[in-house]
């Protein structure tokens, strides 16, 4: 049988599509990672359930003497995760993986990984990835009195319409951040929507939207808030608005508004090497850094 169709024998462990029967161990596997890699697990069982079945990639269990001893996920956008403990494990499930990515055109892999991480963090070394960058995470309290947004002249801020929304906007992230980041990968329109609205943690009234003369310029998409606190999960201005002070106007909406939610802080995090000056935005406006992981490429 293929490497990608039914199962994969390799030295250690049986490889084969993830199912739903999967599910409750290959969570536990993630949960037990997470804690070893941040000390606490930022794992969510409906976060998971909700993108079990992403199209555009694929999930893979490696399965040992009726255990399920590894799995990896690949994403539309040329990322992938992993979670094992056996080194060899780990070795069998990243080629698979970029067996896979290969196989779908994909010109590059990358993961996201903590040296705490240590079967993952060294696994990809192992595999030939290299460094590419960090990402920062950042968080600040929702205490004191909190600024009132400045907007510059001329433009209207409202919250999103759904599908009269959502090319524009998608095109306007797209557009942002493959001017600055030459490995961004989008996704489908289809994939996009799944992964940004097809949850809990979407909520149309935390999407905030900019537009001039009925250009979209510039937007700020947060999850809703969640045990008191919110994310921000994507922030972006066009080239041409920067420096009118479009960005700080919608940190600062965006606080007042988890505010009267009930949320006590708000996080987010950013590219180290993000150019627009977004990192010393946040840092202006209240952010401290908490956590940086590493993101490891490798061309196919």
């Amino acid at each position: 049988m293929g490497a990608l169709r039914g199962e994969y024998r390799c030295s250690v462990a049986d490889i084969r599509d993830a199912e739903w029967a999967d599910f409750d161990e290959v969570f536990t596997l993630l949960d037990a990672r997470s804690r070893r890699a941040y000390g606490v697990s930022q794992e969510d069982r409906k976060f998971l359930e909700q993108r079990w079945d992403l199209a555009g990639g694929g999930r893979w269990v490696a399965v040992d003497a009726d255990e399920i001893v590894g799995y990896a996920v690949l994403d539309e956008n040329q990322d992938f995760s992993l979670a094992a403990l056996d080194p060899h494990v780990v070795n069998e499930l990243i080629v698979h993986v970029e067996r896979a990515a290969r196989m779908r055109g994909f010109a590059h892999l990358a993961v996201t990984t903590v040296p705490e991480d240590t079967p993952l963090y060294e696994g990809a070394q192992r595999n030939g990835y290299t460094l590419d960058r960090e990402i920062l995470r950042m968080w600040r309290p929702l205490n004191g009195d909190l600024p009132e947004p400045r907007w510059p002249d001329g433009v209207t801020v409202r919250t999103y319409d759904g599908d009269a929304d959502s090319e524009r906007l998608h095109a306007l992230l797209d557009d942002t951040y493959a001017r600055w980041d030459e490995t961004y990968v989008a996704r489908s329109h289809e994939g996009w929507l799944t992964f940004m609205t097809d949850h809990d943690e979407f909520d149309p009234a935390m999407w905030f939207l900019v537009e001039r003369d009925g250009e979209l310029v510039a937007c700020a998409l947060h999850w809703k808030e969640n045990q008191r606190r919110g994310w921000v999960k994507d922030i972006v201005v066009r080239e041409h608005e920067r420096g009118r002070g479009l960005g700080k106007a919608l940190l600062h909406h965006g606080f007042r508004t988890y505010a009267r939610r009930g949320a006590e802080r708000v996080g987010l995090k950013v590219d180290s090497t993000n150019p627009t000056g977004a990192p010393e935005l946040y840092a202006r406006v209240g952010f401290e850094i908490d956590q940086r992981q590493g993101i490891w490429q490798k061309r196919l």
